[in-house]
């Protein structure tokens, strides 16, 4: 299952075809759950690429021949910034979404984007920015640039809101990082915070730093710095570990730093560093036995964005559905009108911030007609009056 651009269609629209898909909500309740999200996120891919693209048409394949819009509804899953933004509407087997374009007047930012994948600490969570937030933050990296003894492009009172003490959580951390053994099941002195996060080591070893990492890094590297300790409860902040028998100190070493070097930067600075960071295993002693491993991970504050994975935003080009690469969505979603206080003699017409993804900034010179002033005077309107005479030949006429 794939999105392909339908060449051969009665609509004037980009019509993309995305294949066999099962409706309705029970229906979609009852699927394997793998392949319902496999659906889904090929339909949302679909639609975020018709939103930058000035909208088209998704068109579906119905695979259950008993559904009916009307009776069984949709079954999909879709996020909020949808919203105002679909139509659909069932044609036999066939099922439609109608796209219109995206509106950075009303969203404030110029694309549509499924996830930013650009994390960042609260409190003592690792959230996810939404594209409001992403971009405000990357414009705050931008002016830290000028104003160097910024600690933070984050607002401290939002970053640290309702974080009591975490300077001297700060510090046991980093006290913790520095010690070589810990006893099993001896319980920590300090909590999560906004620089501190617990995690316990799934059945894979692999697969938890595969999924804990990328997000994990991308907040602390964005916001002040920390540590990620796997291996500690966060409910009991009991230190447990992983069992040495499933961690090899020469592979697992190696398979973190493959981690953390492929996440994806982006730099407004020349400097151009490298994210920092430094790994320890430290033991955890069973009555005087090896029990197994904390592996404590530093990171430091990165000087630009460190993002988790590639934005999820898409778009239609080259009769293509291509996802935006990291550098590009950055360079679309800070695109700025010019500054046009060197040219007083020129005015802004259709400024970035109100148009669609496609658009383009217009200027005019200040002495020149709008449109609407230069139709009014090349097309003037002229009013009609109808004598009541007129008005009965052209009736017999008609009859």
């Amino acid at each position: 299952m794939s999105v392909k651009v339908d060449l051969e269609t009665n609509f004037a629209e980009c019509v993309l075809n995305v294949g066999k898909v099962i409706l309705g909500n029970k229906q979609r309740n009852d699927m394997k759950p793998q392949l319902q999200k496999k659906q889904n996120k090929i339909i949302m891919n679909a639609i975020c690429a018709l939103l930058n693209s000035g909208g088209g048409v998704v068109k579906a394949e119905i695979e259950n021949k008993d559904y009916n819009y009307k009776i069984h509804g949709v079954g999909l899953k879709m996020p909020s910034i949808f919203k105002g933004y679909l139509d659909e509407m069932q044609q036999g087997d066939l099922f439609f979404i109608f796209v219109k374009s995206w509106n950075a007047e009303a969203s404030g930012v110029r694309l549509a984007t499924l996830s930013s994948n650009l994390y960042h600490r609260y409190r003592a969570s690792t959230d996810v920015m939404n594209s409001q937030e992403a971009l405000a933050f990357l414009k705050g990296r931008t002016q830290t640039l000028v104003n160097t003894n910024d600690s933070s492009s984050l607002s401290p009172q939002k970053v640290r809101a309702g974080v009591q003490d975490d300077g001297n959580i700060r510090a046991s951390a980093a006290a913790l990082f520095a010690r070589t053994h810990l006893q099993f099941l001896e319980e920590l002195n300090f909590t999560t915070s906004l620089h501190v996060e617990f995690k316990m080591f799934s059945t894979e070893v692999s697969q938890c730093f595969n999924e804990s990492l990328p997000s994990c890094v991308s907040a602390f590297a964005n916001t002040e710095g920390g540590y990620i300790f796997f291996g500690v409860c966060d409910e009991t902040k009991q230190v447990i570990g992983c069992e040495k028998e499933k961690v090899d100190l020469v592979a697992l070493p190696h398979f973190i730093d493959c981690c953390i070097r492929k996440l994806p930067v982006h730099h407004f600075c020349t400097q151009r560093h490298e994210i920092k960071y430094a790994v320890k295993f430290l033991e955890v002693h069973n009555k005087g036995a090896l029990h197994g491993y904390v592996c404590a991970i530093k990171v430091e504050r990165f000087c630009c964005a460190v993002f988790a994975k590639v934005p999820s935003s898409w778009q239609v080009k080259d009769n293509r559905v291509k996802q935006l690469v990291t550098k590009e969505w950055i360079a679309w979603m800070m695109e700025a009108d010019p500054d046009l206080s060197r040219f007083s003699e020129m005015v802004l017409a259709l400024s970035l911030s109100s148009s669609t993804p496609r658009s383009r900034t217009v200027c005019t010179h200040k002495n020149f007609e709008c449109l609407k002033e230069q139709q009014k005077r090349y097309f003037p309107e002229k009013e009609m009056h109808m004598s009541n005479e007129l008005m009965k030949r052209c009736s017999s006429h008609q009859q």
